[in-house]
């Protein structure tokens, strides 16, 4: 519980634009959250979220667990569903960013020279540049140390977004992109298109 709590403190501070959806479950569990609603204080609508949120960083960090295939290039979420700040001070400063242990130390990995794909959720890759292979540190809101981050070398921001089902049609096989940062070991497939289509 107390990790939900601090979730909770944490996303708090984030501003999120919110979309309805709507979803069918069981009594029990709707009664489970009613009751925890009233426990945190927080709407049935807050609860929901915030269970939901929790349950998509449950499902990340099992990603982070399958063996990632070491490669030249890399996928790095744009963390836009935690924090809309992230994204735009990640495109501002041209840098690929990550956020806690243990996310931060995927930006460790990247090697000087590696192709770094910047990937907005529902929208797609919206920016690329090279990593320099100097991770650097800096505090996350008041947590020391607690981003890790790599200046990209010739980073560029796409007019237009290489969409999920675009990098799937190139590379003719799943890609997975809710991961915090993923190798893609085919990802000059990619940058191939993405030149093709800006005419570099």
């Amino acid at each position: 519980m107390s990790k939900l709590k601090a979730l909770i403190k944490k996303s708090k501070a984030a501003k999120t634009e919110l979309v309805a959806t709507t979803v069918r479950i069981p009594q029990s569990l709707h009664l489970y959250i009613e009751d925890l609603a009233v426990k945190l204080g927080l709407s049935k609508q807050e609860a929901i979220f915030r269970l939901v949120e929790a349950g998509i960083e449950v499902a990340e960090l099992e990603f982070e667990k399958e063996d990632d295939v070491p490669a030249n290039f890399h996928v790095l979420n744009t963390n836009r569903r935690h924090d809309e700040d992230d994204q735009e001070h990640m495109l501002s400063l041209g840098i690929a960013a990550a956020f806690y242990d243990p996310w931060k130390y995927n930006i460790d990995r990247i090697k000087k020279g590696d192709i770094v794909f910047l990937y907005e959720n529902g929208v797609g890759i919206v920016a690329y540049g090279k990593g320099s292979g100097v991770t650097k540190k800096k505090d996350r809101h008041e947590d020391k140390d607690e981003c890790h981050y790599q200046e990209l070398e010739g980073f560029v921001i796409l007019e237009n977004p290489l969409s999920a089902a675009r990098i799937k049609e190139i590379l003719n096989r799943n890609v997975v992109f809710l991961r915090a940062m993923a190798g893609m070991p085919d990802g000059q497939k990619v940058l191939n298109e993405i030149n093709s289509q800006s005419g570099t």
